[in-house]
């Protein structure tokens, strides 16, 4: 049986920790996790012609990713994000004019587009219209089949009511958190959000994160809300853990599963990465059979 494509479009970065660095960036880290979960999953983005990149471009072949698709610029420095933490939450620093600003759309990345199965995209990677232009452009060379997820990742000042909009109207699947939600039902001056995403911007699925809390899943025909999984001991942090959630959901809608296994499933896994720090943990085989 063929592994569906999952692409991971869109930033692929260094999370700098305050003692300790790690691969990231939100696409990428749902192509290592969607390739865990027994897809194929790519990173589709950009690096710099520097030690950072070829660094970069080392682990994720150590993970068995296939990183063709990763471009190199030979101007722009491969990005890289400050994390600052809070307890176990996180905060960010965003540097602009990096190498993963700059996605061009190629033949090889037609010939990806064309075959992928689902593309996972966020509203970070279009802060810079050159890479705007080609996540777009990707988008509307997939099959009808192909299952778009966005996901909006609200990151001040990377972000605008344009982007946001563009990015539900060419999703089926839109994640969010609980911040995400009411800010962008603000944005856009909406009384009744669900049925302005499922009447106006045609998503078929909004899922919900709510950290402690849980996740929710949504449709027109269904609500259905899950609690948080909890590991006792767990010594983990919060970088990557929605990316994980994006990741093991993806695998479950490919395959059709009913809802309620998708969400527990998602909520499962993402629980393992949340006990374990960093955005890519590699998780034992007995882990990954449970939740797929």
């Amino acid at each position: 049986m063929t592994k569906p494509a999952v692409i991971g479009l869109g930033e692929l970065l260094w999370d700098v920790f305050p003692d300790y660095k790690r691969p990231g960036g939100a696409p990428a880290n749902v192509a290592f996790h969607a390739r865990q979960l027994g897809n194929e999953g790519i990173p589709a983005s950009r690096v710099g012609s520097d030690e950072s990149g070829a660094e970069l471009l080392s682990i994720l072949k150590s993970h068995a990713l296939d990183t063709s698709y990763i471009q190199k610029d030979d101007v722009a420095p491969t990005g890289t994000v400050e994390v600052a933490m809070n307890d176990s939450e996180a905060s960010y620093t965003i540097p602009e004019g990096v190498a993963w600003d700059q996605l061009a759309m190629t033949a090889q990345w037609l010939d990806l587009a064309k075959r992928a199965d689902a593309v996972c995209f966020g509203t970070l990677a279009q802060r810079d219209e050159i890479s705007r232009r080609t996540i777009r452009e990707f988008l509307a060379q997939t099959p009808k089949s192909c299952l778009k997820i966005a996901d909006i990742n609200l990151r001040p000042p990377h972000f605008t009511e344009e982007i946001v909009e563009a990015s539900l109207d060419l999703a089926d699947v839109v994640k969010l958190n609980e911040n995400e939600w009411k800010e962008i039902r603000k944005m856009f001056g909406v009384t009744d959000f669900k049925a302005w995403l499922f009447d106006r911007k045609k998503i078929r699925i909004i899922c919900l994160t709510k950290g402690a809390d849980g996740a929710e899943l949504i449709t027109p025909d269904q609500h259905l809300i899950e609690p948080v999984f909890d590991i006792p001991d767990a010594n983990g942090d919060s970088v990557g853990v929605g990316d994980a959630f994006t990741a093991a959901l993806t695998h479950h809608l490919l395959r059709e599963s009913p809802l309620d296994v998708a969400i527990s499933a998602a909520n499962r896994y993402a629980a393992q990465v949340f006990a374990r720090k960093g955005a890519t943990p590699r998780l034992p085989e007995a882990v990954i059979a449970s939740v797929t």
